[in-house]
């Protein structure tokens, strides 16, 4: 006795209607296909993932450009004071206005996945 699974129910194969037997072969070959492209697209995942590893491999390197030194100079002034207040010193930091560039980092493009659905009856 072949029986058919809808919702939780089960019902006996040979009892169905031809068009609810149409039906439900239907519903088996389009489940039969979801799983064949599932599988399939996977499998076209993992060869896209292998060609960006490729193509990242195969670009061209950048030349990494060696950092310029940079120096600081500290002046000093002393400002005169009244003879009520106290002396003050200010500092002054001058830098090079070409900051080093930091050479660029080879980044691999990430693997894109997606949580598929399981379908079942």
């Amino acid at each position: 006795m072949a029986t058919l699974t809808v919702e939780g129910k089960q019902y006996d194969m040979n009892e169905l209607s031809d068009n609810a037997k149409n039906m439900a072969n239907s519903v088996a070959f389009c489940d039969s296909k979801i799983n064949q492209l599932e599988a399939e697209l996977t499998m076209v995942k993992m060869a896209r993932n292998g060609f960006v590893s490729q193509l990242v491999n195969e670009l061209p390197q950048p030349e990494v450009e060696q950092p310029k030194k940079t120096t600081r100079k500290r002046t000093t002034t002393a400002t005169k004071a009244s003879p009520a207040k106290k002396s003050t010193t200010s500092r002054k930091t001058a830098t090079s206005s070409t900051e080093p560039k930091k050479a660029p980092t080879r980044k691999r493009a990430p693997a894109k996945t997606k949580a598929t659905e399981s379908v079942s009856e």
